[in-house]
């Protein structure tokens, strides 16, 4: 009886007798022009069984390498930009309003303004028949001569209480000086010669409201001197005499 098996029955090519394995390969006994086919389908197949994200990344990191390449401009936009924003920065650090200033090293000079004081004025009267008083505030400097200037020169200004004024529109002081025995010369300009057109009221009025204006501001004056442009002789028009040293009795009434 033959060991090969049952007539009819092909052995099994894996295993052969006794069901020990065959050592022949399967796919041995393909022809050799059809195993490269084979092993490209092989490879093909473990190329699909990698991971679809890991090719995903690589074809977007090839797409970011090829905008790079056709946009190189990009990267220089962005270095300006940063380094523009970088001097904005520190010039809005540099110009920034400081909470509080710094002590300054100057000394400050603290300039105060005199004291007003009440000083007394007087004018012809509107009947024209002597002189009437009136009050007006002052800076007081404490200084006679300076005081007794800006006295003078609000006598220009005429009266505030509807008095009649004797003063010249003209009329300015040239100097002024206090004498050692107490006498205030007043050096006023050749204007004030005209009151002798004027007459004699005028005149005297004008004499009076000075020596008396300023007599009683100024108490440690013992009388006033007029002077016309350095001239201290010759008369202020037609009565008052530059030589006299006018008082206040002398203005008491009307002449």
């Amino acid at each position: 009886m033959s060991d090969s098996g049952p007539v009819g029955h092909e052995p099994d090519p894996v295993r052969a007798v006794d069901g020990e394995p065959n050592p022949v390969r399967p796919g041995a006994d393909e022809p050799e022009a059809t195993r490269p086919v084979v092993e490209k389908q092989e490879a093909t197949g473990r190329a699909n069984d990698e991971p679809a994200g890991h090719n995903a990344q690589v074809r977007a990191w090839m797409r970011l390498r090829r905008g790079a390449k056709r946009r190189p401009w990009l990267g220089w936009a962005l270095v300006v930009g940063v380094g523009g924003l970088l001097v904005i920065v520190l010039w809005l650090l540099r110009t920034r309003v400081p909470e509080s200033f710094p002590p300054s090293s100057v000394e400050v000079v603290e300039q105060t303004l005199p004291p007003l004081g009440a000083y007394t004025f007087y004018f012809g009267n509107p009947e024209a028949t002597g002189l009437q008083r009136e009050v007006r505030f002052l800076p007081r400097f404490g200084e006679l001569e300076v005081d007794a200037r800006n006295v003078i020169e609000a006598l220009f200004e005429g009266s505030l209480a509807g008095g009649r004024s004797p003063w010249p529109h003209e009329a300015t002081v040239q100097d002024i000086f206090v004498s050692g025995s107490g006498v205030l010369f007043v050096n006023f300009g050749g204007s004030v010669r005209w009151l002798s057109l004027r007459g004699d009221l005028m005149e005297w009025v004008l004499a009076g409201s000075l020596t008396r204006s300023l007599c009683e501001n100024f108490p440690d004056l013992r009388g006033v001197r007029i002077l016309i442009d350095g001239e201290s002789t010759g008369r202020l028009g037609a009565q008052v005499s530059l030589e006299w040293v006018l008082t206040p009795a002398m203005f008491t009434e009307a002449p």
